[in-house]
């Protein structure tokens, strides 16, 4: 494959993930009480901060001049180490939860 094929594809892998990923946030948003629970909670944010980054990006392929990304990155990205901290966060609750368990004689799944 040459340069330009290379690019063009990556480019609609781009769009097309940005696509599918504000698709799961509105059907998760629509279809799911994701507010009922912390996991809910946390896997929608998620989500939505990863389909932001990809809006992103995949808009600045199609509008690739103007001031407006600086701003509109910081807006995007300042969400991106808010969240990866809360995933830290339930994944070492979660596994103190199983050893937990464990060490009071019950099943642990980690």
């Amino acid at each position: 494959m040459d340069e330009l094929m290379l690019h063009m594809a990556g480019t609609v892998l781009i769009l097309a993930s940005a696509a599918l990923a504000t698709a799961c946030v509105i059907a998760q948003g629509v279809l799911a009480r994701w507010w009922v629970t912390a996991a809910g909670r946390h896997t929608f944010v998620f989500q939505g901060v990863f389909a932001l980054c990809l809006d992103l990006w995949a808009l600045r392929l199609i509008v690739p001049e103007g001031d407006w990304f600086v701003f509109a990155r910081l807006v995007a990205f300042s969400g991106v180490p808010v969240v990866l901290a809360w995933r830290l966060l339930v994944i070492v609750r979660t596994w103190r939860g199983s050893r937990r368990k464990r060490a009071e004689g019950g099943e642990g799944t980690a």
